[in-house]
């Protein structure tokens, strides 16, 4: 299988945003347009968005959690082009908001695209992408009790938001990066169960 190429972050947001059809951008029409490279933008951006204020709101990290366990299970079985239940397709946003935040996250997708690069390739060897998609599988699942925690699931939406970096850059050293806060998420866990057993 050809190694994915490297496609800065802000060409990929900038086509997504531009995708908004009647006022809104939903996610059928994200995965529709990016197609068989859906994986790893949208484990960034869907990371991305539990990182920022939208978070926050009860019940978001569980939705969007859902909708990651769906694209990375069937990374895992190396589906090419991902299947989304329709009522996950119809998840949107209004194209004013997707709009604003293109202009707030951008000026961090520049410095990302700087920073990132095609380097230590064998940690991003296909073996290692899927186990990646393994790892947000359980990160997705931690941000359940880690809900409860204020801020808590900002470490597994850190580590998903590095996964997604990696595979869609090649970049080993963001992988890395990745594992790290997968251990951080393992270690607030553990902190959250020591608390009520």
């Amino acid at each position: 299988m050809a190694e994915p190429s490297k496609t800065p972050l802000t060409d990929i947001i900038d086509d997504i945003v531009a995708d908004a059809k009647d006022g809104e951008l939903t996610l059928g029409d994200v995965l529709d347009d990016l197609g068989d490279r859906s994986y790893g933008p949208l484990f960034f951006l869907l990371g991305l968005i539990i990182l920022l204020p939208v978070g926050a709101i009860p019940g978001v990290p569980i939705v969007l959690g859902a909708v990651l366990i769906i694209l990375a299970v069937q990374f895992v079985l190396g589906l090419k082009h991902p299947w989304m239940p329709t009522r996950f397709r119809r998840l949107s946003i209004s194209e004013e908001k997707a709009r604003d935040t293109e202009r707030r996250v951008s000026p961090f997708l520049r410095f990302v695209d700087r920073f990132v690069d095609a380097r230590i390739l064998w940690i991003v060897s296909r073996p290692m992408r899927v186990f990646a998609a393994a790892s947000i599988i359980l990160l997705s699942i931690a941000m359940v009790p880690l809900e409860i925690v204020p801020f808590g699931v900002a470490v597994p939406a850190a580590a998903i938001v590095a996964f997604g970096l990696a595979i869609v850059a090649r970049d080993g050293l963001v992988m890395l990066i990745a594992l790290g806060f997968v251990g951080g998420t393992g270690w607030l866990c553990v902190s959250v169960w020591s608390m009520f057993f």
